[in-house]
């Protein structure tokens, strides 16, 4: 893609702000109307600073990218929660799965991170690529343009033509909308050989895993690299083959802990109370009459990351998140 096509526009940048604003009001009514509104007035191609400092060229045609765009990068507060408190700075990032790279990308502008991207679509491993030279972070980051799984090779993915953070190996995905997208041969790989081939980057300290139901396989190529002594923290969005996943990282010596469910108002009340130094946490213990959301944390059983998130939970129970 051209990178002429992107412009800076003082004016855009207003407009996103406004509309983040009158989106995170605690009543909030109308706000895809307005959002419609403003969109009408903003250009396809953006080069935008957000409001935690990172810089992107974002496609607001493509749905994860208008998110971005238009919550100005308060798109994920569990994860901005887990990098801010709970990665070590110059720590070292997995992001696997990466789609336009924002994990990654707020990763190394919030931590100074190390980061590693795994992302199999050439058009997607291509805006990362161009986000991390936009930022100056070329030495301390890598794109490695493949599909994470349990084998190295070639494989199908399946893309999906509405929904650009859908692009999975599953052939049945997503289904409605199938017949707009289309099969593109990519590469296999395996995390293991990505970080063999990689010893600056290791250990890791975060690994994300966001592969559309293909989660299972990336954890099976990891092999042995499935340890809390090679990867300190695990955030997976196990939406299938939970309990063969959960098994896995359970036998590797992991704990797992939930992200909370909650309204889009108690998230960023939630997010507000942590931004003002309240101590607070945006994940929790389950049980198995409670089963946890797919969105699930791992870090070593027994240890220091294990406590603290208890600690947080529990100075968490007595403010009421639905109210």
């Amino acid at each position: 893609m051209d990178p002429e096509r992107f412009q800076e526009s003082a004016a855009a940048d207003r407009l996103r702000r406004i509309y983040r604003a009158y989106r995170n009001q605690p009543m909030c009514l109308g706000h895809g109307l307005v959002k419609r509104v403003f969109a009408a007035m903003v250009g396809r191609y953006q080069r935008v600073t957000l409001a935690n400092g990172l810089r992107m060229e974002l496609d607001l045609d493509r749905i994860v990218q208008n998110t971005v765009f238009w919550l100005d990068g308060d798109v994920e507060p569990p994860l901005e929660w887990l990098l801010r408190e709970m990665l070590p700075p110059g720590g070292t990032v997995v992001d696997c799965g990466a789609n336009c790279g924002f994990i990654g990308l707020l990763a190394r502008c919030s931590r100074a991170a190390r980061v590693v991207f795994v992302e199999p679509h050439p058009r997607l491993a291509s805006t990362i690529r161009r986000n991390v030279e936009l930022n100056g972070w070329s030495g301390d980051c890598e794109v490695v343009q493949a599909a994470a799984s349990d084998c190295s090779g070639e494989v199908v993915l399946h893309t999906s033509a509405k929904f650009d953070g859908s692009h999975s190996l599953l052939p049945n995905w997503v289904e409605d909308d199938r017949a707009d997208g289309c099969e593109i041969r990519v590469a296999s790989r395996t995390l293991r050989s990505i970080l063999e081939e990689r010893p600056g980057f290791r250990p890791v300290d975060l690994l994300k895993v966001d592969t559309e139901g293909h989660d299972l396989a990336v954890l099976r190529g990891l092999g042995d690299a499935l340890s809390p002594d090679r990867i300190t923290m695990i955030y997976a969005e196990l939406g299938r083959d939970r309990d063969e996943a959960f098994g896995r990282l359970e036998s590797a010596g992991y704990e797992g802990f939930a992200a909370r469910t909650l309204r889009r108002s108690a998230l960023n009340r939630l997010r507000r109370r942590s931004l003002e130094g309240v101590p607070t946490t945006f994940f929790t213990t389950w049980t198995p009459d409670r089963p946890p959301s797919a969105e699930t944390l791992w870090v070593p059983r027994g240890g220091p990351l294990g406590r603290f998130l208890r600690q947080r939970e529990a100075g968490d129970q007595g403010w009421n998140l639905q109210d």
